[in-house]
């Protein structure tokens, strides 16, 4: 039997304001960070640096260590590992049918003083960040921003009062040595403020595969 529902509620809900189109983007811990660091780092002491890598006009006091790719072949574990993580947030997110894979991935080692201007990632469904050696205090961390690049936005703009999820430009979270974190390829993301030497880590882009 079902009780009937009570007619002494003061106030009904009339007005409601909906968030629509949020956008997804996951931190995933992996169990096997320390390991797969250990390998990292050993690995890339026998990796050559690569100068042409085609990022120059977005990148300041950024190496690329070792050819895109290779350190997939190398290190298989961490190809199983970082897929593990994109399996979780596409169930999560978008949801999609398809196989997924990683298309290419790099190793970066930031100095001080490094920056990445925003950028977006074309051809792919997904990119990931791993943080191999990271110190979230020092660090430069990762920053989303809203597109603003449609010829209709802002169609006019003025002072806010305060910020709220609607109207603030960039956003970020706590980010920590170890985590995965993995967003859609056309959100503008960068960073810049990194303190200090010895930032490393691996950017891959998932595409669909059949």
């Amino acid at each position: 039997m079902t009780d009937k529902l009570s007619d002494k509620l003061e106030k009904k809900i009339t007005q409601e304001t909906y968030g629509l189109f949020p956008t997804g983007v996951t931190r995933y811990q992996l169990d096997n960070s320390e390991e797969l660091k250990k390998k990292v780092l050993l690995w890339m002491k026998d990796q050559e640096i690569v100068d042409d890598h085609g990022r120059r006009m977005l990148c300041h006091n950024i190496t690329q260590v070792g050819e895109k790719n290779k350190i997939l072949d190398d290190i298989p574990e961490l190809e199983q590992a970082l897929m593990k993580a994109v399996g979780f947030h596409n169930q999560n997110t978008f949801n999609y049918s398809c196989n997924l894979a990683i298309n290419e991935a790099y190793v970066e080692l930031a100095t001080e003083g490094a920056l990445y201007a925003p950028h977006e990632h074309s051809n792919c469904l997904y990119s990931l960040t791993y943080f191999i050696n990271y110190n979230h205090e020092n660090h430069g961390f990762l920053k989303f921003r809203r597109n603003v690049l449609s010829s209709m936005y802002p169609v006019m703009q003025v002072n806010s009062n305060q910020l709220t999820p609607y109207n603030m430009p960039e956003a970020t979270f706590t980010m920590r040595e170890g985590d995965v974190v993995i967003y859609p390829s056309n959100v503008t993301h960068g960073y810049d403020s990194n303190q200090t030497d010895e930032r490393i880590t691996l950017t891959a882009n998932i595409i669909p595969v059949e």
